[in-house]
């Protein structure tokens, strides 16, 4: 029972760190989307000739709404790999200590 406890918590990490790296990822592809429409940006003014009237055509709200959904995405991302990673090397470090237990337990006895 406690093997199938401890092989459920570490899928359970890795499924963690696996979510994270996913959402990491999208972030960087929406980072770096970002920074080529920063990259060519060309704000231009088109003017009609039949009226006086001007326009600036500019990709901000495109911008904007990119850096709106890569930015929660990075730190969500960044959160569940840190915590997958953290259960992981706890789960880890509790195995070893009750191991050392165990066999200190075993060294008095003898």
């Amino acid at each position: 029972m406690q093997w199938v406890a401890r092989q459920h918590f570490h899928h359970r990490s890795a499924l963690m760190q696996g979510w994270g790296a996913v959402l990491l990822l999208v972030a960087c592809v929406l980072w770096v989307w970002l920074g080529f429409l920063l990259w060519g940006q060309d704000d231009s003014l088109y003017c009609f000739r039949a009226s006086s009237i001007c326009e600036l055509d500019s990709t901000m709200p495109k911008q904007l709404v990119l850096l709106a959904v890569s930015a929660p995405l990075s730190v969500a991302g960044s959160a569940l790999l840190v915590a997958g990673s953290v259960r992981r090397q706890t789960s880890a470090h509790v195995l070893r200590v009750i191991e050392m237990q165990q066999s200190e337990e075993r060294a008095r006895r003898k």
